[in-house]
């Protein structure tokens, strides 16, 4: 599959191709006349093409290697900033009976799929944003993920810059998806015990944690509790400061969470240690039923309680503990 641009056409056939385009056929230039026809001068060998052919034929060629299933964009289309794009579903013809002196190398597209947005929309991805600025009469657009990204983005207007630059916006959505993989990583890494471990290795170095207790063997013989974390909280000031107590449930699981006996630890737990918290953390991608019970926990029990899950797992791994996994 093949992004293409096409360079915006002179004035007056801007409209034309618009409404072409719409209509399901995507035109290109250097076509002004009736042997232009490209699938007829490609048998045909240089010196043997009058002057005409060969200019039709070095201009606009490419349009023959076009496949269904590509993507056209045309810029500056309808006017100066948009772009318009669609999918292909019909390879290279030529139109007989056009009805401009122009534009009769065709492409059809399903109509369906056309889309018309501002190059600079804060939905399109900035890589894309720039390659859709002029570049000559053709060029192709390596960036398929971030295409489609915008497109998608675009169907669904799905981003809020909320004041932020877009190139900011987009580097942090891009950088969550690394975090999913680490988070896997510390999974694959750590079964069982092994994460309860690691992750009091990670308490210790959270600002505020006097004390972190790696509680117990198992459900039934640690009340819940696979840590005991005990920090400081209040101002920092002789009288006003206080140890509170959080209770850690650690789930080593992959894929999606959905069992909720976690929460029934966690609320064990809160009990047995008469903790002022509760948190769990499972390395699996969170559910609305997982959140639904933690939510109902802290309202039954009027005490704070935290899921940390899935990426935001490695976010609090790499903010506490970061260097140290990156020591060499």
């Amino acid at each position: 599959m093949t992004i293409w641009a096409f360079n915006k056409p002179a004035e007056e056939y801007l409209q034309f191709v618009s409404d072409s385009v719409k209509d399901g056929t995507s035109r290109f230039g250097w076509s002004w006349f009736d042997d232009a026809d490209l699938n007829k001068i490609k048998d045909k060998k240089w010196e043997e093409m009058n002057e005409d052919e060969q200019t039709a034929w070095s201009k606009s060629g490419f349009l023959l290697d076009i496949k269904n299933g590509d993507w056209i964009v045309h810029i500056n289309v309808p006017k100066w900033g948009m772009c318009t794009a669609a999918k292909v579903i019909k390879p290279y013809y030529f139109d007989n009976n056009g009805s401009y002196d122009d534009f009769r190398h065709c492409i059809g597209v399903k109509k369906e799929s056309v889309v018309e947005f501002d190059r600079n929309d804060s939905n399109i991805h900035p890589l894309v944003s720039r390659k859709l600025k002029l570049r000559g009469r053709f060029w192709k657009i390596y960036c398929e993920n971030e295409f489609f990204e915008s497109l998608n983005n675009l169907n669904n207007n799905a981003v809020d810059l909320q004041g932020e630059s877009k190139g900011t916006f987009f580097l942090k959505t891009e950088l969550s998806r690394p975090l999913k993989h680490i988070t896997e990583l510390i999974h694959k890494n750590h079964d069982g015990k092994n994460l309860e471990k690691f992750m009091a290795n990670v308490f210790r170095k959270v600002p505020f944690v006097e004390n972190v207790v790696e509680n117990g063997f198992g459900w039934g013989t640690d009340y819940g509790a696979d840590l005991i974390i005990e920090y400081r909280s209040g101002l920092p000031i002789n009288g006003l400061e206080k140890i509170e107590k959080v209770v850690v449930q650690i789930k080593s699981y992959g894929g999606e969470h959905w069992e909720t006996g976690a929460v029934d630890q966690i609320k064990e737990a809160i009990k047995q240690y008469e903790a002022d918290a509760g948190m769990l953390i499972t390395t699996a991608e969170k559910t609305d039923s997982l959140q639904e019970a933690i939510d109902d926990l802290s309202s039954e029990l009027e005490k704070p309680v935290a899921i940390v899950a899935g990426e935001d797992v490695a976010r609090f791994v790499l903010k506490y503990y970061g260097d140290e996994l990156l020591k060499s």
